[in-house]
């Protein structure tokens, strides 16, 4: 699910790349036309691409926040949770078996000859 998401991010990117050369391609015609000096043309673009930019960094964070709030609502745990409780048995599993090591073994009795 998280490749899917994470491939429509990067779909959504390369829409926004292509539609700034479009509109870089336009706004020099236009600008070769005389319709807007090259000075316009140049500034236009800057506008352009930096909302462009804002555009693309305000779709990147409502995606990642939105795929947050999904995971949780699905009750989907992270790598990090998962190498957290990794971690934590490691660590349980180490104490279980020094404090095995630490108890002698107890007679139960059964041992008979």
């Amino acid at each position: 699910m998280f490749k899917t998401a994470e491939r429509l991010i990067l779909a959504g990117i390369g829409a926004l790349a292509l539609t700034t050369e479009k509109a870089e391609k336009m706004i020099n015609e236009l600008a070769e036309r005389g319709q807007m000096s090259k000075e316009e043309a140049r500034n236009f673009l800057q506008e352009l691409i930096a909302k462009g930019e804002e555009e693309k960094a305000n779709l990147a964070k409502t995606l990642r926040r939105e795929i947050s709030q999904l995971r949780e609502d699905l009750g989907l745990v992270t790598r990090a949770e998962i190498e957290e409780l990794k971690n934590r048995v490691a660590r349980l599993e180490e104490q279980l078996a020094q404090k095995q090591n630490e108890t002698p073994a107890q007679d139960t009795g059964n041992d008979k000859i």
